[in-house]
């Protein structure tokens, strides 16, 4: 199964759907911050970036970040989660935005991988048995990154910038 997972677009709908268009994909992984902060569920009824989730609504994972606080995603049409871990390429996987749990806090419970969001910084690395995941960020990247997101594709995760050069890999 190849997933595509994505974070802190921060209203960055061009990129974003640069990269969804650009990749085949039969799961969509977004570790939150669709938007800045100050938005509420009214403020997005038609908006470009919700319009483009609800088409692959069937195929998408959206965890709540930070500054989604005040977004009510329910009244969208779409299902945001704090914390999940689920099972993926034979894996469980942990899904959080990063705020709240992250590589130096993990939830009691959590799987054998660990993709957060948050820092804007991509990272994959393997540390004690967890491999550890940050897609980067395609609206804000910080720390001198690039835009960039990662694919999950069976048994390798690979980081890439939005225009498709490999950061990192790591086979899982």
């Amino acid at each position: 199964m190849k997933v595509l997972i994505i974070s802190d677009i921060h209203g960055n709908y061009e990129d974003l759907k640069k990269v969804i268009k650009e990749n085949s994909f039969d799961k969509l992984i977004v570790l939150g911050d669709l938007f800045n902060y100050g938005f509420y569920s009214n403020d997005l009824k038609d908006n470009n970036i919700i319009n483009l989730l609800q088409i692959y609504k069937d195929k998408l994972i959206l965890i709540k970040g930070n500054c989604d606080y005040y977004i009510n995603y329910e009244d969208l049409g779409l299902f945001a989660h704090d914390l999940i871990t689920i099972p993926l390429n034979n894996h469980n996987v942990t899904l959080t935005h990063g705020n709240k749990y992250s590589k130096g806090f993990l939830p009691e419970y959590h799987g054998d991988i660990f993709m957060q969001g948050h820092t804007h910084v991509p990272m994959l690395l393997k540390e004690n048995g967890i491999t550890y995941v940050n897609p980067g960020s395609i609206g804000k990247p910080r720390g001198g990154s690039n835009k960039s997101y990662a694919i999950f594709d069976d048994d390798k995760i690979t980081i890439k910038t939005i225009d498709n050069d490999i950061i990192k890999e790591m086979k899982v």
